[in-house]
């Protein structure tokens, strides 16, 4: 039960610090209107992978137990990222445009993202029941 809370903590960490980064600095939040979804969605990659990878390593290192936490959040982050569409919109015409094609995708990213929400957390959970 502590690994576990521990575990969650440093996916927490994690993703409280890498969404802050990237809504400040890159000012990107993934294809979803709210940017707190973007921290769930780092959250549970970094939690799952984390759960995952690190008691694969030496368990004496405590002092590097956090990387895989922290890797998996990192490379999770910059995916969505890379992969969320650029919108650079600079006529009406265009903000129109955009409008019509965001409600004619909202459901299937909606669908999309609490899929792999609940896929990520029973990955998550499935790491301690191994």
């Amino acid at each position: 039960m502590t690994l576990l809370l521990v575990d969650i903590g440093l996916a927490l960490v994690v993703a409280l610090l890498l969404s802050w980064v990237f809504l400040r600095f890159v000012n990107e939040h993934g294809p979803w209107r709210r940017p707190w979804l973007f921290g769930i969605v780092v959250f549970l990659f970094a939690w799952a992978g984390g759960a995952w990878i690190a008691p694969s390593l030496n368990e004496g290192l405590w002092v590097t137990y956090w990387i895989p936490f922290a890797t998996v959040g990192l490379l999770a982050a910059v995916l969505i990222v890379t992969v969320s569409p650029q919108h650079h919109l600079q006529t009406p015409e265009d903000e129109e445009q955009f409008e019509r094609e965001e409600q004619a995708v909202l459901f299937s990213v909606t669908l999309f993202m609490w899929v792999l929400v609940a896929t990520l957390f029973g990955l998550a959970i499935a790491a301690y029941l191994r």
